[in-house]
């Protein structure tokens, strides 16, 4: 009675090469199974699988654009803006003296107009109008950089 060889291709991790070894008939009927198991199952789920392509389609022949999925903090546009705002923000702010600083925050954060704002500090309207002026054109002229 002769003995069929039963030989199946592996990947030798330590070698990097694909290498032919002699297996018994169980173990190479399970890995003929195996295998066929791997293509029945790729099979069924390509069966299953809606292909981009297909996608295409509605009224205006326009691809879906999955809105459901996404957020506005996914938005990668709106993340790079107030990445860059932030940082031309600190940029400018580093660029401005102590005086400037309080200026900025009696106009923009507590909102006060430049006749509150002299009578806060104990200056001349026309001073602190000028003032506000000076900072405004620092301002425009750091953001532009």
């Amino acid at each position: 009675m002769s003995k069929e060889n039963y030989m199946i291709s592996v990947h030798n991790t330590i070698t990097g090469m694909t290498e032919n070894i002699e297996v018994s008939e169980a173990v190479y009927n399970g890995y003929r199974r195996s295998g066929w198991a791997i293509k029945r199952n790729n099979g069924r789920f390509r069966e299953n699988e809606i292909p981009f392509s297909d996608l295409k389609g509605g009224l205006d022949g326009a691809y879906e654009n999955f809105d459901e999925f996404r957020s506005e903090q996914d938005d990668p546009e709106k993340i790079v803006i107030e990445a860059l705002t932030l940082q031309d923000l600190q940029y400018v702010l580093a660029g401005l003296t102590d005086s400037e600083h309080k200026l900025l925050r009696v106009f923009f954060a507590e909102g006060k107009s430049v006749r509150q704002a002299a009578a806060e500090m104990g200056l001349p309207h026309m001073t602190v109008q000028s003032q506000k002026a000076r900072l405004l054109r620092k301002l425009k002229k750091l953001l532009e950089k």
